[in-house]
């Protein structure tokens, strides 16, 4: 279990204070090989070994353990005759997976995940589920990259595990995932056209937490 400080900047995504612990508790040397590169950080979402449910073509496990991989988008899972040794699944083998609550870690509520394909996108990430409405819907999506570890410059290998968050969004009549900018200017500009939300999000929420402002918009939205 990793312990978290409290943060006075104001909100900051859960998983991504979790993932900067875990690079600052990676001092003592422990790293990962990817390339010519020493890593150091966790590429999976929260760390490892999550109870989860898993929804694939073939079958549905349900109450299982999960990692998921922000590096390379795959996902493991642990089977029950080999509990210690995960199993990997492929981008896009699985259709959807949810990560269960988890308070010690900062994982307020269930984190649904729905792979891109099903969504109309192209792109080969997985997907979570910030909202769901009847027209349109919110999501969030997770990548590692390799980047430079600032405090240890002499080491040229040396790389840290940089998680980055966007936000998407889908609308009825247009297939696919559009990006969204998490704040009101942006927000109320790619609505315009539908709806005024300059009364109903403003930029103090945003800075207070952006996904419950987004909800807050995408409600309006689906009031339509």
């Amino acid at each position: 279990m990793v312990s978290r400080a409290p943060d006075s900047r104001g909100w900051t995504d859960p998983a991504l204070n979790h993932n900067r612990l875990l690079q600052q508790q990676a001092a003592d040397g422990n790293y990962k090989l990817i390339g010519p590169y020493k890593v150091i950080g966790s590429q999976y979402l929260f760390g490892e070994h999550h109870k989860a449910d898993m929804f694939t073509p073939e079958a549905k496990a349900y109450n299982i353990f999960v990692s998921y991989n922000t590096y390379n988008q795959e996902v493991e899972f642990y089977s029950t005759s080999n509990p210690n040794t995960p199993l990997v699944r492929e981008p896009g083998t699985v259709d959807s997976f949810t990560i269960h609550s988890n308070t010690e870690l900062g994982i307020s509520k269930n984190l649904r995940f729905i792979y891109g394909t099903a969504l109309g996108s192209k792109d080969k990430f997985y997907y979570q589920q910030i909202f769901a409405g009847r027209q349109y819907s919110v999501y969030k999506r997770y990548k590692s990259d390799l980047g430079y570890v600032g405090t240890n410059l002499a080491q040229s290998e040396l790389r840290q595990f940089d998680l980055q968050v966007e936000y998407y969004y889908t609308a009825r009549d247009n297939k696919g995932l559009k990006k969204l900018k998490a704040n009101a200017p942006s927000v109320i500009k790619e609505f315009k056209d539908v709806k005024d939300l300059s009364s109903v999000i403003t930029a103090d929420m945003f800075t207070a937490n952006p996904e419950e402002a987004l909800i807050k918009a995408f409600n309006s939205l689906n009031e339509q």
